[in-house]
């Protein structure tokens, strides 16, 4: 499912703690779900928080990512893609 960002910030939630969030609108319709192993642009995501998408504004959708640094590969306007990561075969023994 595609999204086209509108902000993506860093959410200081008191002392040290910021939470990366990627606020964004949906390309399509449709219900929107996570998923285990979910990429936004090939970055993990460990959430989505409904709440603090309806307080910026109807139709977007917040991306809670797992590392704050990421917030910063982000930018309003970006076309973004929200994919599963493909698990990597292991190779059996003796192979």
């Amino acid at each position: 499912m595609e999204f086209e960002v509108e902000a993506s910030l860093l959410v200081n939630e008191g002392g040290l703690q910021c939470v990366p969030v990627v606020f964004a609108r949906p390309r399509q319709s449709g219900a929107v779900e996570l998923g285990a192993d979910a990429l936004l642009n090939g970055i993990r995501v460990a959430a989505l928080d409904p709440a603090r998408a309806a307080q910026r504004g109807p139709g977007l959708v917040a991306f809670i990512l797992e590392d704050p640094m990421d917030a910063r590969w982000f930018q309003p306007g970006d076309v973004v893609r929200l994919t599963r990561a493909t698990p990597v075969p292991r190779q059996g023994r003796g192979s």
